[in-house]
C-alpha cells in the first residue's frame, strides 16, 4: 500500500556556520528523531565532517524530501557550502529537495511571534521534545544550541500545513 503524502518522511534540517539542527517526521505528527550536530574547529575540532555529518543521516532515515530552511544572502560562506552539500547529496540519492524560507514558516506559526513562541508550540504538540526546550534567553545571551532542533521541526511542520511553495533545489 503506498503511503500517503501526509505520512511521507522528512529530514529537515536548520543549517548554521558551525552546526545544524536536524528533525526527522513521518508525517506531521510522528516525530521520529531529532538532535544537533557540531563541527566546529580548532583544537576541539570534530573529526567527522559535516558533509559525512549529513550523508549519515540521509542513509540511516531514507526521507522522501529533505526540507532545507533558506539561507538568507548575507549568510556565511560555511553556512551555504553546507546547504548546497546536502541538496546535492539528497538529489545523489534521488532524494527531493523543498527550501522552506522564514516567511513560510512565520505564516504556518502566526499566532506565535517569536522563535522561542514557536519552541514552545512545538513542545507541546511534541512532548517528546519539552525536555529540550532551552530556557528562555536573555538579550545578552547567545542562543541555545538546542534551538536549532526547533527550527527544523518548525521547517518539516510549515511543510505539512502546506504553507511552503516548491521550489527548485
Amino acid at each position: 500500500m503506498p503511503k500517503l503524502a501526509a505520512e511521507e518522511r522528512v529530514l529537515a534540517l536548520d543549517v548554521r556556520r558551525s552546526t545544524f539542527g536536524f528533525a526527522v517526521f513521518e508525517g506531521p505528527d510522528r516525530l521520529l528523531d531529532w538532535g544537533v550536530h557540531s563541527f566546529r574547529g580548532g583544537a576541539n575540532a570534530v573529526k567527522v565532517p559535516p558533509r559525512k555529518k549529513l550523508a549519515n543521516l540521509l542513509d540511516e532515515y531514507i526521507p522522501a524530501t529533505l526540507l532545507v530552511r533558506g539561507c538568507p544572502a548575507n549568510a556565511a560562506d560555511a553556512r551555504r557550502a553546507l546547504s548546497i552539500a546536502a541538496k546535492r547529496g539528497a538529489a545523489k540519492r534521488g532524494i527531493r529537495v523543498r527550501t522552506v524560507s522564514r516567511e513560510e514558516i512565520n505564516r504556518t506559526f502566526a499566532d506565535d511571534r517569536n522563535k522561542a513562541m514557536i519552541a514552545a508550540a512545538l513542545s507541546i504538540r511534541f512532548p517528546e521534545l519539552a525536555r529540550m526546550l532551552p530556557p528562555k534567553r536573555k538579550i545578552w545571551k547567545s542562543e541555545d544550541y538546542r534551538m536549532k532542533i526547533f527550527d527544523a521541526a518548525a521547517t518539516a511542520i510549515a511543510h505539512f500545513t502546506g504553507k511552503t511553495k516548491p521550489r527548485s533545489a
